[in-house]
């Protein structure tokens, strides 16, 4: 696995997230549900965020005035045996690659991520798998929206659909 990749995901979230304008949403101003397709995979967010063109090479890189989504394919011609894995293996595998020893994967509802704190931001790592190829859906936000984000987060990976 490219252990640089999910190393970069992190110092481009922070950058991302310290570098916008955030502001703590309601419900009222998240905005109207929008679906977005990219390679394979779709994801139901809503219309305030905005696709951008990703110069670390993400798959998919959303932003929104009150987080941002990342997403990474890999596929699983990238390693021998990736695709015998089950998606609790790869979950753990991400983590080790990352470095991350005081972390353990979650399931929620047949989901499997994990979180990381770095500074005030706090990172929801979301893993699926594909016909070919697992997928990493990043969001964040500011630690102190986690109470008013979390759920609607957890919604947002529910939507993922990968092929």
């Amino acid at each position: 696995m490219k252990k640089w990749i999910y190393g970069t995901i992190l110092l481009c979230l922070s950058a991302i997230l310290f570098g916008c304008v955030m502001i703590l949403p309601d419900k009222d101003s998240i905005g109207e549900p929008r679906k977005y397709q990219k390679d394979g995979l779709t994801i139901t967010l809503t219309d305030r965020f905005k696709e951008q063109e990703s110069e670390l090479g993400f798959d998919a890189y959303y932003t929104s005035d009150f987080g941002a989504v990342m997403v990474l394919k890999e596929e699983f011609t990238l390693e021998e045996g990736l695709a015998e894995k089950e998606l609790s293996e790869y979950i753990k595998s991400v983590i080790a690659n990352n470095g991350h020893t005081d972390i353990q994967p979650k399931n929620r509802d047949g989901l499997w991520y994990y979180y990381k704190d770095n500074g005030n931001l706090r990172y929801y790592s979301y893993c699926f798998k594909g016909t070919d190829a697992f997928w990493i859906v990043q969001f964040g936000c500011f630690k102190s929206q986690v109470v008013m984000m979390e759920d609607q987060i957890f919604f947002w990976a529910k939507s993922v659909e990968v092929e």
